[in-house]
């Protein structure tokens, strides 16, 4: 009997706690995007140093796209590699999910890595279940969440 109740018990646990969030996707969904959209940005600052030239980031509420030029959309001869070399490099946000880069559509990343076009630490906002950030120092135009 005992054995009985104590089953019971771990079920009433598992279906009120666990389960839910095993169902519910929408929050790994938006986490694991703002990972994927950090390591894009990343990717890119990694390029424009690595290329010796400057890359840009285009967002739209949707999708982030490297390019090697700010014109938006990007042509087919402008766009950026991937790591596999695929072009063009685009992150889409799953359903559900709305990419906010605030006041500035275009990134840029000069040849050193940095973003001398901010005036500011640009906070790029993942909206979905909750909000997250990506955000880009001014100067050094290091990237962290």
């Amino acid at each position: 009997m005992v054995e009985l109740i104590l089953v019971m018990v771990i079920a009433g646990v598992l279906a009120a706690v666990a389960i839910p969030r095993m169902v519910g996707r929408n929050s790994f969904d938006t986490r694991g995007f703002t990972d994927q959209l950090a390591s894009t940005v990343r990717f890119a600052q990694k390029l424009a140093i690595a290329q010796r030239t400057p890359v840009f980031v285009q967002f739209t509420a949707n999708d982030a796209t490297l390019c090697y030029v700010a014109a938006s959309p990007c042509a087919a001869a402008s766009q950026a590699p991937g790591p596999s070399s695929e072009k063009p490099y685009t992150v889409t946000a799953p359903n559900g999910l709305t990419i906010d880069s605030g006041a500035v559509p275009v990134l840029r990343f000069d040849a050193s890595g940095g973003t001398s076009t901010l005036a500011a630490q640009l906070d790029i906002q993942v909206n979905g279940a909750g909000v997250y950030h990506v955000r880009v120092e001014q100067e050094t135009g290091y990237v962290h969440d």
